[in-house]
């Protein structure tokens, strides 16, 4: 199989001294639909166990595929590529790089370049860079995935109805971040890489992007809990607003950041959701926050969902 990548990252970040917004309208949708009766087929959403990293993989029951982020080096041929092979994707839509750090883009050049046979897929899958495109994302953009839409909220410190962030001199990068909601039927779901919330003590303070963004995000069901459950999101007026079912933090046992921290956790139970880890980390929930490896949300047209975890999916 040789895998075809559409890729847009932003570009604009520190080195750039922020960007002009170019006049959209509300959400502009990029791509064409390739799913002409929009009833048929389950969104799989997949939150992959990279370790002390992020990577989400999005399937449509056609094929189309969405990975945002690529995990932290190694992630790539040891993670990402048997669960393409393992969901039948042949193809790569778009990948999304919400930011860039290295254990959200470490994976990818390993699927780009690729070895004859990948660990744990057998010799039969390989990958190819092939003919692919490197487009910025801004705030209102909207990527489209058969029925599901992918709407940019925030990017570079700008959100989707133009407010703009101070992000800091030099800027923050994780507040930099692309924020996604992922809308299927009526289920809503939040990705946002690392984006902060105003956490962190001096003279580590970060911008709060979450405060000014949560009423753009709206109710949701899902959120992929930002920078992998530090202090510096997550906070609680974002909740309030947002009030998420079910909380998902990717973070690796060992971490040397104290990954996810003991407030966030707290928090999102206060807060009323239920959370489930990639791994344990530096977690003090005990029961109430397992650690399950990967996470499957499958996502039926109307919008209902049900949760897997582990490698029996």
């Amino acid at each position: 199989m040789r895998y075809a990548l559409v890729f847009f990252l932003l570009l604009c970040f520190t080195s750039c001294g922020g960007f002009d917004l170019p006049e959209l309208p509300d959400f502009e949708e990029i791509g064409s639909n390739p799913v002409e009766d929009e009833s048929i087929g389950a969104l799989r959403v997949i939150i992959m166990n990279v370790g002390q990293g992020d990577a989400a993989l999005l399937v449509t029951q056609d094929g189309e595929a969405v990975l945002i982020d690529a995990g932290p080096i190694g992630a790539g041929r040891a993670v990402i590529a048997p669960r393409l092979a393992k969901e039948g994707v042949k193809q790569l839509r778009y990948v999304v790089i919400t930011h860039d750090h290295l254990d959200h883009l470490g994976g990818l050049k390993e699927l780009l370049d690729g070895p004859d046979g990948v660990e744990g897929t057998g010799d039969d899958v390989s990958f190819s860079e092939g003919v692919f495109g490197r487009h910025d994302l801004f705030p209102a953009d909207v990527l489209k995935l058969g029925a599901a839409r992918l709407r940019v909220l925030a990017s570079g410190g700008v959100l989707a109805n133009r407010t703009e962030i101070d992000l800091g001199s030099p800027a923050d990068e994780n507040a930099a971040s692309v924020a996604l909601r992922i809308d299927y039927g009526s289920f809503r779901m939040f990705i946002g890489g690392d984006l902060t919330g105003g956490g962190g003590e001096p003279p580590y303070e970060t911008p709060d992007v979450e405060t000014p963004i949560a009423r753009l995000v709206g109710d949701i069901d899902v959120l992929k809990v930002s920078h992998h459950g530090s202090k510096t999101a997550t906070n609680e007026r974002f909740l309030e607003i947002t009030k998420p079912e079910i909380a998902i933090i990717s973070t690796g046992d060992g971490n040397d950041y104290g990954h996810p921290h003991q407030q966030v956790t707290e928090r999102l139970l206060e807060a009323g959701a239920e959370i489930l880890l990639t791994q344990r980390g530096h977690a003090t929930c005990g029961e109430l926050c397992p650690a399950v490896g990967d996470i499957l949300i499958k996502v039926d047209p109307e919008g209902d969902y049900d949760i897997k975890t582990g490698d029996g999916f």
